[in-house]
């Protein structure tokens, strides 16, 4: 279950991956998206109820999407959105009240009065506490053991729930032996010729993230 497909996505990747290879073995997948454009899934279920702004758009989808599973009585529920009462989570996108304690800390007095008044974020993490401390819930996919530690000591779950899964890399895609081949190319196009790394980071105001950029560079 996934709401919006995006092609960059690593919930996207990885449910591509995933579909083809659990339906080799032998499972009936179906996947629950507002549209069935992008996957490549063989069944879907579209469920895509208007919405206005994001909190309308996310309480939507997850209102509509409980109802297709209860409708459709599946054995399993894999969700990659923050929807109380699936079986599986995939903590893809990290913990929605730990990204705003790192947000609150580096804004502005401004920054945070707005981060306050944002209902959405309210909306998120009481979404996520609830899903996360369900009783349905049986499982938890954290793509690092830092995601695994903030949900353990952020939420009332059993630690046995929380399963480390990093993101599976295609090693042959991306073996160094290609790096001479594909480096200048790959740089060219996203804007980073001449050796510049550091300047395709300037939207991040994160100096450390800068000063790893420059060492990469020296090597």
């Amino acid at each position: 279950m996934r709401q919006r497909y995006n092609p960059y996505g690593g919930a996207e990747r990885f449910v591509a991956r995933a579909l083809p290879a659990l339906e080799r073995a032998g499972m009936e997948m179906t996947l629950i998206s507002r549209s069935e454009q992008g996957w490549g899934a063989r069944r879907s279920l579209r469920v895509d109820p208007f919405h206005a702004g994001n909190l309308w758009r996310d309480w939507s989808f997850a209102r509509g999407a409980r109802k297709a599973w209860r409708r459709e009585h599946f054995d399993v529920v894999q969700s990659h959105e923050r929807i109380p009462g699936c079986d599986v989570y995939r903590a893809g996108d990290g913990v929605h009240r730990r990204w705003l304690e790192l947000r609150r800390a580096a804004a502005t007095p401004l920054e945070r009065l707005r981060i306050a008044l944002n209902p959405y974020h309210a909306y998120v993490c009481k979404a996520e506490k609830r899903m996360l401390e369900h009783p349905r819930l049986r499982a938890v996919i954290c793509n690092s053991k830092m995601v695994r530690e903030e949900i353990r000591r952020g939420f009332r779950i059993a630690p046995d729930k929380l399963h480390v899964i990093y993101n599976g890399i295609d090693v042959e895609q991306f073996h160094p032996k290609h790096r001479e081949r594909l480096r200048g190319a790959a740089r060219a196009e996203v804007g980073c010729g001449g050796g510049k790394l550091s300047e395709c980071l300037t939207f991040l105001p994160v100096e450390p993230v800068h000063a790893a950029a420059r060492e990469l560079l020296k090597k």
